[in-house]
């Protein structure tokens, strides 16, 4: 069966890869808007099947359709893709020294024969980061590409140096919970 991703991610493609799993990307523009009256989970859960289901209409025939939305949690501040420097800035500043939660949403949506299965599981992982000076946060900034990644850091990337702990699944900070995929897809196919 066709399994289509609903991300440009470069990340969560490179995780599909890792995992040996034949894709087609079809992007979804689903815009990723939190609703107030919602909790984070909540809205995690619903963007991720927003997603989906805009790949959904996009497609056709039997396929399986697998959308993610991660973003980091600080007490009560949600936190997702910065808008620009400045705003990317302000979170890391935020996050420095001090530990915040990653909550990934994961969506599967299989169609075969025209009948719809939906499939959903979030993961929830404590990362700690390390003091950053005001240059170390513009040197990653200014080098990097925050702009695509929840929080406003990668990892995976050289901002890992800056990790001091985390607490649960790595691939759901990365943006795509691979075990919780993979249990889904073996459960289905």
């Amino acid at each position: 069966m066709k399994i289509i991703l609903a991300s440009k991610s470069k990340r969560r493609q490179e995780l599909l890869d890792m995992m040996n799993i034949k894709y087609e990307v079809v992007v979804s523009k689903k815009d990723e808007v939190k609703d107030s009256a919602l909790t984070p989970l909540e809205n995690g859960i619903n963007i991720s099947l927003e997603k989906a289901l805009e790949v959904k209409r996009k497609t056709s025939g039997d396929r399986i359709i697998i959308a993610c939305d991660t973003f980091v949690i600080k007490e009560t501040e949600i936190y997702g893709k910065p808008k620009d420097r400045g705003d990317a800035y302000n979170i890391l500043k935020s996050l420095s020294g001090t530990t915040h939660e990653v909550l990934s949403c994961l969506t599967v949506i299989k169609i075969k024969n025209n009948i719809e299965d939906i499939y959903q599981k979030q993961s929830s992982c404590k990362v700690t980061i390390d003091y950053l000076e005001d240059d170390e946060i513009y040197n990653w900034i200014d080098n990097h590409e925050p702009y695509d990644k929840a929080g406003a850091y990668a990892i995976q990337e050289e901002f890992g140096k800056y990790i001091s702990k985390i607490e649960g699944d790595y691939y759901s900070i990365v943006g795509l919970p691979i075990n919780d995929l993979y249990k889904i897809l073996k459960e289905i196919e």
